[in-house]
């Protein structure tokens, strides 16, 4: 399997259009069921200074492009909202022609959109990609094969984990300490004890499942 990773400023939607205004905030975009190909229902988890929080709300409401905005909750720096979005072209619906798959949520900031797709064929993605281009400046970030079964953790989750392990971090008693590991991955000891909590309770929950 392949994984196809991809930002694009994307003309003429109005998800783009609004990162160009609000170009410090960062939205995670969850794709809701939507039957008509050309309306979506999405729901925007936005973070970013709160003092523009009213301003985008009040930028949605005004935009012929959404035909519903509704907030769901806010906090000192989230806002969550439930969109319809209605517009001529969508990325996803090229992705899908094309049988791709989203890995993760598609996010947007600073004017473009950043989409990371599975396919199973690599010869999917060349078409994909060009068909893509037409709707704005596309800059491919990777391709590469991938391994899905094991794609649990981040990669610097991977990376420190599987440091941790090699170094004896694991065993009992312990040969290394999460101080020796940061210095040795040179990174604050914080980052690296957060990254092994992150990696262990995924591997946990994931073992969990299988008991």
């Amino acid at each position: 399997m392949y994984k196809f990773s991809f930002k694009i400023n994307h003309k003429g939607c109005a998800e783009t259009g609004l990162s160009e205004k609000y170009p410090r905030h960062y939205i995670t975009v969850v794709d809701i069921q939507s039957k008509n190909p050309r309306e979506k229902q999405y729901l925007y988890y936005i973070t970013g200074k709160n003092g523009d929080f009213d301003n985008i709300v009040r930028h949605l409401q005004k935009s012929k492009s959404y035909t519903l905005t509704k907030e769901v909750e806010r906090s000192k720096d989230t806002l969550l909202l439930i969109v319809v979005l209605r517009q001529k072209g969508y990325i996803q619906n090229i992705i899908q022609k094309y049988n791709g798959f989203f890995i993760e949520h598609h996010t947007i900031y600073g004017g473009h959109e950043y989409w990371h797709v599975g396919v199973l064929d690599r010869k999917a993605i060349a078409p994909m990609k060009e068909e893509i281009q037409k709707a704005g400046a596309l800059t491919v970030l990777s391709i590469g094969e991938v391994d899905f079964a094991h794609s649990l953790l981040s990669k610097q989750q991977k990376k420190i984990f599987l440091h941790a392990y090699e170094c004896g971090y694991y065993e009992l008693p312990r040969r290394t300490t999460i101080a020796k590991l940061a210095r040795a991955l040179k990174l604050h000891s914080a980052t690296v004890g957060e990254h092994l909590l992150k990696a262990e309770n995924k591997i946990i929950k994931s073992v969990a499942k299988k008991l």
